[in-house]
């Protein structure tokens, strides 16, 4: 790992991010870089009366100001010696770009409001970024502390799953817990959470999976088999455990499928009370440079040129 990007706007939103990208870039020996970005309105107006445009003027008051809430926040989270850059335009692409830029392995941004409800409503920056990204992107609840200790990690054997799974589980300690979860929507038991009947299939792959994400960690991988719909069986599966962490991989195939707000990857990024990490579909020559493809299974594809279906249904 190169370097992690955080990217904040200084608010006590992205405390929790602060405080996780500092210690993370710390535990693996990385550079923390931190980006903060003023996304203006092109034009304020109502169509009655004089329209307003951010003048120069203003943006360097607002720079001045938001670069001092993004120290003060630096500050107040324990990190020292990491200088903020600013940027100006679309906060999502600026994000992205400058993960880019600077070689970044890992974005790290704060997951949004501290109430379920209103993140779903509200704050989709963490959504959005998740989509465009050729990095793997954390988002982080404000009132995070620590590293992830227990991890549950969705995986239904794409190379971006299996990412999310070797990018989380070289987190651990000794102690520390990865679990690597495959949601069959096959069959449900009274529980709507565990198979009646193993995917003796699936439990094969998951341990290789398990056995390939081992040799980067320190902690403990198992593997778990889950029925139901993706999203809740994985969010049912993180609470029953108190896990800190969801990783997954988003599968994105094609400009519609990404666009679409139905996906796993974006109920659990608006549901979750917990840190998530998704690794996009963006990070497929990370992927390919790193060899992850050749532990994945591709899904097979659709007729008359469809976009391919996914064939474990945990796929976002």
């Amino acid at each position: 790992m190169s370097g992690i990007l955080l990217a904040t706007h200084g608010g006590a939103s992205a405390d929790g991010a602060t405080r996780v990208a500092a210690r993370l870039a710390c535990r693996l020996g990385v550079r923390l870089h931190t980006i903060a970005v003023f996304q203006p309105a092109a034009f304020i107006g109502d169509g009655f009366g004089a329209t307003y445009v951010s003048a120069p003027a203003d943006i360097e008051d607002t720079q001045a100001a938001l670069l001092e809430s993004v120290s003060d926040q630096l500050g107040r989270c324990g990190v020292h010696d990491c200088v903020p850059e600013f940027r100006i335009g679309v906060t999502t692409s600026e994000v992205a770009s400058a993960a880019r830029t600077l070689g970044g392995d890992l974005i790290v941004v704060g997951l949004g409001s501290h109430h379920v409800i209103d993140r779903a409503l509200g704050d989709e920056t963490a959504l959005y970024l998740a989509q465009m990204a050729a990095t793997p992107v954390l988002a982080v609840p404000a009132n995070t502390a620590n590293i992830p200790h227990r991890a549950v990690v969705a995986v239904d054997f794409s190379p971006t799953s299996v990412l999310a799974a070797r990018t989380v589980a070289r987190w651990l300690e000794p102690g520390d817990v990865l679990h690597v979860v495959h949601v069959s929507a096959a069959e449900h038991d009274a529980h709507h959470g565990h198979l009646a009947e193993r995917d003796e299939s699936g439990n094969a792959r998951l341990g290789e999976i398990a056995s390939y994400v081992r040799s980067g960690s320190q902690g403990e991988i198992d593997t778990v088999q889950l029925s139901g719909e993706p999203a809740r069986a994985v969010l049912d599966y993180a609470r029953a455990i108190d896990a800190d962490v969801i990783a997954l991989g988003s599968h994105g195939y094609g400009i519609w499928k990404r666009m679409m707000l139905g996906s796993v990857a974006s109920k659990i990024i608006r549901l979750s009370p917990r840190a998530v990490l998704v690794a996009p579909i963006g990070c497929l020559s990370r992927i390919a440079a790193d060899g992850v493809r050749s532990h994945a299974v591709a899904p097979a594809a659709a007729p008359n040129g469809q976009a391919p279906a996914a064939r474990w249904a945990c796929g976002a």
